[in-house]
């Protein structure tokens, strides 16, 4: 029995579930169809809309187009008219300037002409200055070659005599240099030989002849480098 009951209520609920879901569809497919011609309404509106701005665009652009037109035409009868305007003025300009340039030309000329003679009478009398300028300064430098001659022959002379000293001199300098390079070596002998011949102290009691010898020996050889010396010194002066 509870079981039957259980199934009647499933059924009751099946049929009220499948109730609602008809009249749900039923709802929407009405909105929608609804929803549709809505928008159908709007866009043959929006269409409507756009075909009167198209209309209108057309006719501005039309209007625009004739008045566009119309100017264009004013202006270019008005620059028709300015450049006629313009090319009387550069013909009457140019005319003008024509003549102005033939009468500067004419007065151009007549001062050129006397500019002319005025410059060949001031060449002439420049001429005549250069010819005088040239005579008087070829006497003049005449006598300054001769001058200049004799001086140079007072130099030459001069340093002639100057070469002549400085060769002197040179010479003296290397007699001078060849004495004293001979000294030297003659020196540098002595007194290598006073050192072959020098006595140490461990021989100096072992054969007193040979060292007495040897002692005066030394002492000649350095009597003889002291004498050297000496003729070194006096001629190491420089010759003039």
């Amino acid at each position: 029995m509870k079981r039957n009951i259980l199934i009647v209520i499933a059924l009751l609920a099946l049929l009220v579930g499948l109730l609602f879901g008809w009249r749900s569809c039923q709802q929407t497919r009405t909105e929608n169809t609804a929803a549709l011609d809505a928008g159908r309404e709007a866009a043959k509106a929006n269409a409507e809309r756009e075909r009167l701005a198209a209309e209108q665009k057309a006719a501005a652009q039309a209007t625009e187009a004739a008045r566009l037109a119309a100017e264009q035409t004013r202006l270019a009868a008005e620059k028709a008219a300015a450049e006629a305007q313009l090319k009387r003025d550069a013909e009457a300009a140019a005319a003008a300037a024509r003549l102005a340039a033939e009468e500067k030309a004419a007065r151009e000329a007549a001062a050129r002409e006397a500019a002319l003679k005025a410059q060949q009478a001031a060449a002439a009398a420049e001429a005549d200055r250069l010819a005088a300028q040239r005579a008087a300064d070829a006497a003049e430098a005449e006598t300054a070659r001769l001058a200049a001659l004799e001086k140079l022959k007072a130099q030459q002379a001069l340093a002639q005599e100057a070469s002549t000293r400085e060769a002197a001199r040179l010479a003296a300098l290397k007699a001078q240099q060849d004495r004293e390079t001979a000294l030297a070596k003659a020196i540098a002998d002595l007194q290598a030989e006073l050192s072959a011949r020098f006595i140490y102290a461990t021989d100096l009691k072992r054969r007193p002849h040979y060292n007495q010898f040897v002692q005066l020996t030394n002492a000649e050889i350095e009597a003889a480098i002291k004498k050297l010396n000496d003729e070194a010194a006096a001629s190491a002066t420089p010759a003039n």
